[in-house]
């Protein structure tokens, strides 16, 4: 008996019939079919650029779509097309379709030169007219079964934001670009995404100083510069926008701030002054004073420009290195304007002198000191105040293991003074009391400053009725 069994193939073209002649039964052999995946639709100008296709936009032609399709874990393009007119349709352009067998895709929209950015995606409600693209041209991964239709893929593209314009070397420090001053060739610019910190394009300024960054979408940016070696950034915003430098290294060292970009928009605005070397601090003054069992080491600054933050180093009698305290403060800002700061050194029991200086650090990691200042801690100074709390006196007693000039004030809860109970005067190598009449004044909790050479101590007095 013969026996013919029919071998079955469905391709996109044709169903192909293969005819045996066996003398053998084989119940092994099947048949399988598919319904092919319309996949596609459109690429759009957004003329509008509102993110959504509208009914007056039309589609781009001429554009090269590439069908991916993941392959036991390999993606590989199965298929690409141009986009084109509609067929059936008298001038729908920028239309695009594949019939593909069920399984997992994405598609990527290939953008020639054009000086056209993506649409941001998925805006709105409606999946017809929204864009899909949201990252290289690319699609989200979608699955496509048999039967179904995947024909809600839109592309809309409009006109590039740039960013620019000049690096130069500000010499005089003034945060003000001068048409005698250099301009700084072959630094390193970015333009960086806010959401994602993603690095959206990179630019070298030319011989002239000028940068341009462009292909930047509908987003928020900062721009990064890398500077030459040696070189820091100058005061920013001293001047107007076309004239002034914006470096404030507000999100790390060298950065702007964030920058919102639109369709089509030029900011030729943005740049950097370069000045040489440190730039150090414009100290205005620093001192250190003893105020009840601590040290309060203050100092303030006219000018400040690409500063990081500020240590304290100290230095005993005894110790051959200085060491930084406990903590680090906050630069201010670059500014013009005067900045007042103040750091507590509270490990000060020990006598001795007490050497300190302020370390100024900049967004480098460089740095530079302040002057040196210095307070003295005698082991044998002692301050009692007794009775305490007191009704219509008490007694302060000061013992000094030097001559020393003494000063006793007496104030109150909100730091106004009420009284000097001693002038500055020398007190002699010793103990004195000092009496003090309390009859006069309201009941209420009180500081008394005791300054001994310059060493102020602070204790509580409280007076009851």
């Amino acid at each position: 008996m013969a026996l013919i069994v029919i071998w079955m193939e469905q391709t996109d073209r044709a169903l192909h019939l293969s005819y045996f002649d066996h003398r053998v039964t084989d119940l092994t052999i099947d048949a399988g079919f598919y319904k092919c995946v319309p996949i596609g639709d459109l690429v759009w100008y957004d003329i509008n650029k509102n993110d959504v296709w509208d009914n007056n936009e039309n589609g781009i032609n001429g554009l090269k779509v590439n069908l991916w399709r993941n392959n036991f874990g390999v993606w590989t393009i199965v298929d690409f097309k141009y986009t084109g007119q509609k067929p059936g349709s008298p001038s729908d352009d920028g239309y695009f379709m594949f019939c593909a067998p069920p399984g997992e895709y994405y598609i990527e929209v290939v953008m020639p030169p054009l000086g056209l950015v993506r649409s941001r995606p998925n805006i709105g409600t409606n999946e017809e007219n929204d864009s899909d693209i949201t990252s290289n041209g690319k699609t989200e991964v979608f699955i496509a079964l048999s039967g179904s239709t995947k024909m809600d893929i839109g592309a809309g593209f409009y006109p590039m934001a740039v960013a620019g314009n000049l690096v130069w070397r500000d010499d005089n420090i003034n945060g003000r670009q001068e048409a005698n001053e250099p301009r700084v060739k072959g630094v390193k610019v970015e333009a960086i995404e806010m959401i994602t910190g993603k690095v959206a394009g990179t630019a070298y300024t030319d011989d002239q100083g000028l940068y341009s960054l462009d292909y930047l979408e509908k987003e928020q940016y900062y721009i990064k510069f890398t500077p030459p070696a040696g070189f820091g950034a100058t005061v920013p915003r001293a001047y107007s926008d076309d004239l002034d430098s914006d470096v404030d290294h507000s999100y790390g060292p060298y950065t702007t701030r964030a920058f919102s970009f639109e369709s089509g928009m030029v900011n030729e605005n943005i740049d950097l002054g370069l000045a040489y070397g440190v730039l150090p601090v414009d100290w205005l003054d620093v001192n250190v004073h003893r105020v009840s069992n601590k040290h309060i080491i203050s100092w303030s600054t006219a000018r400040e420009a690409n500063v990081s933050h500020y240590e304290v180093e100290r230095k005993l009698d005894g110790e051959k290195d200085f060491n930084p305290i406990p903590g680090i403060v906050a630069a201010k800002g670059n500014s013009n304007q005067i900045s007042s700061y103040n750091h507590p050194d509270l490990d000060v029991d020990k006598p001795g002198s007490y050497v300190y200086r302020v370390k100024q650090i900049d967004f480098d990691g460089l740095f530079a000191y302040s002057k040196l200042v210095k307070v003295v801690v005698s082991a044998e100074n002692s301050i009692e105040i007794y009775p305490n709390p007191a009704k219509n006196e008490t007694n302060i007693q000061v013992s000094v293991s030097s001559d020393a000039t003494v000063m006793i004030e007496l104030f109150d809860g909100i730091s106004k003074l009420v009284r000097v109970l001693k002038k500055s005067d020398v007190q002699v190598t010793g103990s004195v009391i000092y009496n003090m009449n309390l009859s006069d004044i309201p009941a209420g909790v009180y500081n008394v400053a005791i300054t001994v050479d310059g060493v102020t101590t602070q204790k509580k007095l409280i007076r009851i009725e």
